[in-house]
């Protein structure tokens, strides 16, 4: 069973949050193309980082991580074991991407990682104001292979600390949208569910029966994805507002509809059982 946990923004149109976005046998990533709800936090130089997991073999080939704000004096880019052996690090002089969004920083080589043991994918940015989602880690995030376990699993998830070190403090289960490039060592297929459009628009006035976005389970090798779509904790379908007809994401045709939630996040969360 495979779980996404999608933010739901409601107000003048409807902007969804994807955790786990699109993945390919060549590069998988947790957080996929997701965008923070608060995505410039204060400007403290600090490093901050998730732990993860796999449950396979595979290399790490850099950090990705999500920027609002460009950084003048750049970024150190670290891969960590748990008890805080630094692994790899690289320097990044400048951001790889458009601002906002998604940064990469390759190693100069991919680094091994076990499977089924914790590691920490973190940054160190000298002006701070990097993402940071109160409670975003509260619930496990899987794409994949790759686990960001829930907080309460791993004694905190996210973690951050001041300056240019080990980030070991951990604070309201946060998601500061730090994430990897991992490839899998062996061909064994995995699921991915993913959003289309990633980032769709729906006014808050949408008549009920509305399409918000097509969810599309994707076997990495390719093979149909033949199981069931639903809804399931923590948030279920945000108190009936959304349903799920065939493959689309809809306005709940018997619920309450939107218009009861202007400038509020609702949360839903879909699983794919094969």
């Amino acid at each position: 069973m495979l779980r996404r946990a999608v933010s739901l923004l409601l107000g003048v149109s409807l902007a969804m949050l994807v955790s786990g976005g699109e993945s390919t046998a060549q590069s998988i990533s947790i957080f996929g193309d997701a965008v923070p709800k608060n995505p410039i936090d204060d400007g403290n130089a600090a490093t901050i980082g998730v732990k993860f997991w796999s449950s396979q073999s595979g290399a790490i080939s850099g950090i990705r991580f999500y920027r609002a704000v460009r950084s003048s004096r750049g970024y150190v880019a670290k891969l960590y074991s748990a008890r805080g052996t630094l692994l790899g690090s690289v320097k990044l002089a400048h951001e790889s991407g458009p601002v906002p969004g998604w940064q990469v920083a390759n190693f100069a080589s991919p680094i091994p990682i076990s499977p089924n043991t914790t590691y920490i994918a973190a940054y160190y940015c000298p002006i701070g104001q990097g993402a940071w989602d109160p409670y975003g880690l509260k619930q496990g995030v899987t794409n994949g292979p790759l686990t960001a376990p829930a907080s309460s699993a791993t004694g905190g998830n996210g973690v951050w600390d001041n300056g240019n070190v080990f980030p070991s403090r951990t604070y309201l289960s946060s998601n500061y949208y730090v994430d990897v490039a991992f490839a899998p060592a062996t061909s064994s297929r995995y699921l991915s569910l993913n959003f289309d459009p990633p980032n769709p628009s729906i006014p808050s006035s949408a008549a009920l029966g509305s399409v918000v976005a097509t969810i599309v389970p994707r076997w990495s090798d390719g093979s149909p994805f033949t199981g069931k779509l639903s809804f399931a904790q923590p948030y279920s379908n945000a108190q009936g507002a959304f349903d799920i007809s065939g493959n689309n994401l809809i306005v709940n045709p018997a619920g309450p509809g939107l218009s009861a939630y202007p400038n509020t996040i609702q949360n839903v969360t879909v699983v794919a059982t094969q």
